[in-house]
């Protein structure tokens, strides 16, 4: 199974790899870093569609759309065994997306946006009633971009709120990340998250997540992905670094 799942990862990278020489893509801000938010935002009249593809034959699809200038809505929802054998384990509710920038990016001061996000990631445990990742819940975030050599360098810093822990178990957490354009053709992203408001000790041996993305731009409104999660280990259940797929399709409407 891990020999497939290999070989599997190997030819996207190619076929992703290949696609490059046929294909320019026009960069646009990015909306998360790897998985948490940034302060971007689709532009005004347009959608998205992403799947990722996760482990334990793991799936999560997410409709975004944003009907004003500086402002998005999005739903998705997850499951796992969707792709393999075994009975299907679905979260307990769709997860939903809110987010307002209210502040834009100025010369020497970044974008501020605030948002709700209760979607989370990985897998997701009934008995606990949690995701393996928490969802970011009530967040602010504020994202800057760099002009360099190879294109435009993001760096974002966020402080969040999850509403699901038990309330007597929530906390403030922080979390923070880059994104580098190379050419226009390829986005590198790395992203870490402090897990301050992480206190179960089932899921996680220790604190922290730190998580690498290299997303392919192969047209303007097709991207896809390679997501490296728990460079750290620090998952309980991890048995090495967690390799994820992510695939998204934008369009206007």
């Amino acid at each position: 199974m891990r020999l497939k799942t290999n070989n599997l990862c190997f030819f996207l990278l190619i076929f992703s790899l290949l696609s490059l020489l046929s294909f320019k893509a026009n960069a646009t801000e990015p909306i998360e870093i790897v998985e948490l938010p940034t302060a971007g935002i689709l532009p005004k009249g347009t959608f998205a569609i992403q799947s990722n593809f996760f482990n334990n034959g793991g799936m999560r699809l997410g409709f975004l759309l944003s009907p004003f200038t500086n402002f998005m809505l999005g739903i998705s929802y997850s499951g796992t065994n969707i792709i393999g054998s075994g009975e299907v384990n679905f979260q307990h509710l769709p997860g939903v997306q809110i987010k307002f920038r209210f502040f834009d990016e100025r010369r020497t001061f970044p974008a501020l946006s605030i948002g709700l996000s209760t979607q989370g990631f990985g897998n997701y445990y009934k008995e606990l009633e949690r995701f393996q990742a928490y969802s970011p819940g009530i967040y602010l975030v504020a994202s800057k971009g760099f002009k360099n050599f190879f294109g435009i360098f993001d760096v974002s810093l966020g402080i969040n709120y999850s509403l699901e822990p038990k309330p007597n178990s929530r906390g403030i957490n922080l979390y923070g990340g880059f994104s580098q354009f190379i050419f226009q053709y390829l986005q590198l992203n790395l992203e870490y998250n402090s897990n301050l408001d992480e206190s179960n000790e089932v899921v996680m041996l220790r604190k922290g997540l730190l998580n690498f993305s290299t997303v392919f731009l192969l047209k303007p409104n097709v991207k896809i992905g390679l997501i490296l999660k728990d460079l750290l280990k620090n998952f309980r259940s991890s048995t090495g670094t967690e390799r994820n797929i992510l695939i998204q399709y934008s369009g206007k409407f």
